[in-house]
């Protein structure tokens, strides 16, 4: 078992298709089969469950993945400090964000690291909280930004800021300058779905009030809540950083609710076996320089950093 294996037995399983994979790795089909094989005999173990549906991992090949991700990691960071301990960092960082989150952060990030840190290659991905956590936990991810995240020994976890949820209406829509509980309570919403912190906060607050709430349509495409409530079919609950856009272009506006606002705690989940990469360190303090900035130019509002964040 070697490094090349390791990394043609990862890739294989996070592109779940022998040939796909073969094709990312630029070598034959059969040859990748034959490498895959041999690591199975070598270990004594089934690692592939090939199917017409594609290639998943055994649980044994699970656990392989794992360790092998974190081998790779250790790999490069080695390589790379040897090679350019003076020079700038280098290497593949792989960071997560929710939807709403990447539409203020990923390109200020992204500009700031071309800028900052030329030789470190950013693989961005989007998803939904839960699934970032749980592919920071599996070393998927080097690195995400989380809400309302829970102790994990396989991450390290830093919460950074609160964040306001509003409730979302259409800018032709009558609506006050806040709303009730009770009043929100009655609006025919648009929520997104579970296991989103949006929607897990806004059912949380409604039940601790014992109010019953109408939900028209349930999705997690936040462009399609947008739309929905822009053409006045319900209202919905979103943090601004993901109406801001469409609320500049007059076509919806954020209401706060009174008393007791929905608010979210977002968290810096790094994966313990990358947290002490160079690279990773270096897009975990420049994303922490650019939240910053845009707190403190009003880009992003509704939000309060924590003390001593960053």
């Amino acid at each position: 078992m070697d490094i090349r294996q390791l990394r043609y037995f990862v890739k294989v399983v996070e592109l779940k298709n022998i040939t796909t994979a073969a094709e990312a790795l630029f070598i034959a089909q059969p040859s990748l089969s034959q490498h895959m094989a041999n690591l199975e005999s070598e270990l004594g173990v089934t690692l592939l469950e090939r199917s017409v549906h594609g290639t998943r991992a055994t649980a044994i090949g699970e656990l392989l993945y794992r360790h092998a991700k974190t081998i790779l990691r250790q790999f490069e960071d080695t390589r790379s400090a040897i090679r350019q301990e003076s020079e700038s960092p280098s290497g593949r960082v792989a960071i997560g964000f929710p939807t709403s989150t990447s539409r203020i952060l990923a390109a200020p990030l992204l500009a700031r690291l071309q800028e900052r840190y030329p030789l470190i290659e950013l693989e961005m991905v989007e998803a939904s909280s839960g699934d970032l956590t749980g592919q920071v936990a599996a070393d998927r991810l080097a690195l995400a930004v989380t809400m309302d995240a829970r102790a994990d020994s396989r991450l390290r976890i830093e919460p950074i800021l609160e964040e306001e949820l509003f409730v979302v209406v259409a800018s032709s829509q009558k609506a006050p300058r806040a709303f009730g509980i009770e009043a929100f309570a009655k609006l025919p919403l648009l929520l997104p779905t579970h296991p989103n912190s949006v929607r897990v906060a806004t059912e949380r607050l409604l039940r601790d009030r014992q109010l019953k709430f109408r939900l028209v349509a349930e999705t997690s495409a936040v462009e399609i809540l947008i739309l929905a409530v822009e053409r006045g079919l319900g209202a919905t609950v979103l943090p601004t950083a993901a109406f801001a856009l469409a609320q500049q272009h007059g076509r919806v506006r954020g209401v706060p609710i009174k008393g007791r606002p929905l608010l979210r705690e977002l968290s810096l989940s790094l994966s313990a076996s990358a947290v002490h990469s160079p690279a990773v360190q270096c897009v975990r303090e420049l994303l922490l320089q650019v939240i910053g900035e845009e707190i403190a130019s009003k880009r992003w509002k509704g939000v309060r950093r924590f003390s001593g964040a960053g």
